[in-house]
């Protein structure tokens, strides 16, 4: 029962903060163009595509993927937007991997044709809104892209920009606007800004949403069992460290019961399929 409580305590009080309910809001096209407008303003961003919420994308099936929190497209241009609340290890290094991959998806379809440039490439930006200081400097926004080392007026211009957005900046060098949104996000602070007023409407409704509330806490299962599972194997480990491959028959097994559970409870075989890492043929993915 004290699970239960504390699951529901969690998910009244999801913000913008966590990715699970970033995701769900920026699916809608308006709010996320508004969105990127406000980040990269030098931008036209009529054209925005559909979302893509926790796209998951691989070079290889042997290769590690990745997981996109938002992905967009504008005109010939590709957009990730990422909702980071914890800082992790290899954060910086991450979007070398996400540039990687999204350069990849470009050439699959067929941006760029075998007859055609390397020109035709489009721009990719990869954006964290972080929940913290990434660099300590106190600003709101680091952006990057290569330059020259010898001399930093020559830019490479190979279309790969890099921004972190900063929650917690205390410097004045981003606009009113930019800086509203930040605010919501990090601290959940409501203004008179049409755009704020709506992303605050917006996740309130998310609360009665009866569809992502059981997927937020279909994840919280998913993340309980895991870290019960960890103990578990850690403590299997230490008293048989010989049975390296039951270990791993046991994890698989895992992911196929707590795969098959969320079929059974009504949840789409690929989408439980993309949670658990169990695939449909019954593997490991």
């Amino acid at each position: 029962m004290d699970k239960l409580i504390e699951r529901e305590k969690k998910w009244q009080n999801l913000t913008l903060a966590d990715d699970f309910l970033f995701c769900k809001i920026m699916s809608d096209i308006s709010l996320c163009s508004e969105m990127l407008h406000r980040i990269l303003p030098e931008l036209d961003v009529s054209d925005i595509r559909p979302i893509e919420t926790q796209k998951a994308e691989k070079l290889a099936l042997h290769i590690r993927g990745v997981r996109f929190d938002v992905f967009t497209r504008i005109a010939r241009d590709i957009f990730d937007i990422e909702a980071q609340k914890r800082r992790l290890k290899d954060l910086l290094k991450r979007p070398r991997a996400y540039h990687i991959v999204m350069g990849n998806d470009c050439l699959n379809v067929d941006t760029l044709k075998k007859s055609g440039s390397y020109e035709d490439l489009p721009n990719t930006y990869v954006i964290f809104i972080c929940m913290f200081d990434p660099f300590g400097k106190g600003r709101h926004i680091y952006s990057f892209q290569n330059y020259c080392t010898e001399d930093k007026d020559i830019a490479l211009g190979d279309g790969a920009y890099t921004v972190y957005l900063n929650t917690k900046g205390r410097l004045n060098d981003i606009s009113p606007e930019l800086k509203r949104f930040l605010d919501f996000v990090g601290k959940n602070q409501v203004s008179e800004d049409a755009f704020i007023k709506t992303l605050d409407e917006k996740a309130r409704e998310a609360k009665e949403n009866t569809e992502w509330r059981s997927e937020y806490m279909a994840l919280l299962t998913i993340e309980d069992e895991k870290f019960a599972e960890g103990v578990a194997v850690g403590e299997k480990r230490g008293e048989r460290r010989g049975e390296k491959r039951g270990e791993k028959r046991g994890r698989n097994e895992e992911k196929r019961s707590i795969y098959e559970r969320l079929v059974a409870d009504g949840m789409p075989a690929r989408k439980a399929s993309m949670m658990t890492g169990w695939n449909l043929k019954g593997e490991k993915s």
